[in-house]
């Protein structure tokens, strides 16, 4: 039995436990004082702290960063938890400090009690962190984007959806303080304005990802900019009321674009998407879905630079492109997989 618990036990315990939720993980620490030895004696098996849509998590938050298991967590997801407020990252910060230090990716969406002060708190011991995530909060405001670049240097992916008091200023201090950002999210960021985006877009050039879905204040000012960004792979300008031909035909100079979401951009003709087409001949996802100007012309020329690559067209609402049978659709695209799907 020494045997067993001494060699087998612990080759057993390591194997099973990475593939375990981390609630499932824990409940392990109970089999006995063995196993509860064994696993604790594996720092990688503790990197993570997930609390995703969880009651109590403020406390949950605290307590577990008090263990000595958790001093090198990488990972904290709070998710749509439930009773995270200030006050815990206020506790977190005067007493769980050293526990952040290594910390790299936290998740805050839709922790909508969580203020500028709280997110002063938690950033105050996050040198390290590298995807900051903030997704509905109407709390927040540039304030917090202060707090976070003065705290966190190394940020590369950066969630603010939903995210209604961000204006310019944020944009300004992003541009100035993280160069090397890859991916953005500024869905319903509905105070921002050309100016900030520019600035982005002129500074930032290693954006990989960038969403800004829901912006129907932006015009071509900025979207030629968008010109820029030569290692853009995914762009969302669904709703982008404002964009026209012109701004799009500056677009397709991105040509390592594979996803592209023109949903309601309802100034686009062929124009437009022509120059896409011959543009960015690796595009993959592309969404028309309700944009009336464009024709056959517009699936022509995709067929004819982009045949090799595209699986996903949604061209519903598109009513000057005719409708065709599988089979057609598979002439033109040999590799579509979905066709006039809702974006």
């Amino acid at each position: 039995m020494d045997v067993w618990e001494r060699d087998v036990v612990p080759k057993v315990m390591k194997i099973v436990s990475t593939r375990l939720p981390q609630r499932d993980l824990i409940s392990l620490l109970l089999v006995s004082s063995s196993v509860h030895r064994n696993l604790l004696s594996h720092p990688s098996l503790w990197l993570v702290l997930d609390f995703h849509e969880m009651h109590n998590a403020g406390n949950r938050l605290v307590a577990a960063l008090s263990l000595s298991r958790y001093q090198n967590v990488k990972h904290i997801n709070l998710e749509f938890s439930h009773d995270i407020e200030d006050r815990h990252l206020e506790v977190l910060k005067s007493k769980c400090g050293k526990s952040l230090k290594n910390l790299e990716v936290l998740n805050l969406n839709g922790c909508q009690k969580i203020s500028d002060v709280g997110i002063e708190f938690i950033t105050s011991n996050c040198p390290k962190l590298k995807i900051f995530s903030i997704y509905w909060n109407i709390r927040v405001s540039d304030l917090s984007i202060k707090s976070l670049v003065k705290n966190c240097k190394l940020i590369i992916d950066l969630n603010l959806s939903g995210c209604k008091n961000i204006t310019d200023e944020s944009l300004i201090l992003i541009a100035e303080h993280f160069h090397g950002l890859q991916h953005l999210n500024l869905t319903r960021c509905i105070k921002l304005t050309d100016s900030g985006l520019q600035t982005i877009l002129c500074k930032c050039s290693s954006i990989q990802s960038l969403n800004l879905y829901a912006l129907s204040s932006f015009t071509d000012v900025a979207y030629k900019k968008l010109s820029l960004l030569i290692n853009l792979q995914f762009l969302d300008l669904c709703g982008a009321q404002n964009l026209s031909d012109n701004g799009l035909s500056c677009i397709a100079n991105c040509r390592n674009l594979t996803s592209l979401n023109l949903t309601w951009c309802v100034r686009i003709t062929d124009q437009g998407v022509i120059a896409i087409a011959e543009g960015c001949r690796s595009l993959e996802f592309l969404s028309l879905f309700g944009i009336v100007g464009v024709t056959d012309k517009s699936l022509e020329a995709l067929s004819r630079f982009c045949c090799r690559t595209i699986t996903t067209l949604d061209v519903n609402g598109c009513i000057g492109i005719q409708r065709r049978s599988r089979d057609q659709l598979l002439q033109l695209f040999p590799k579509l997989k979905c066709f006039k799907v809702h974006s």
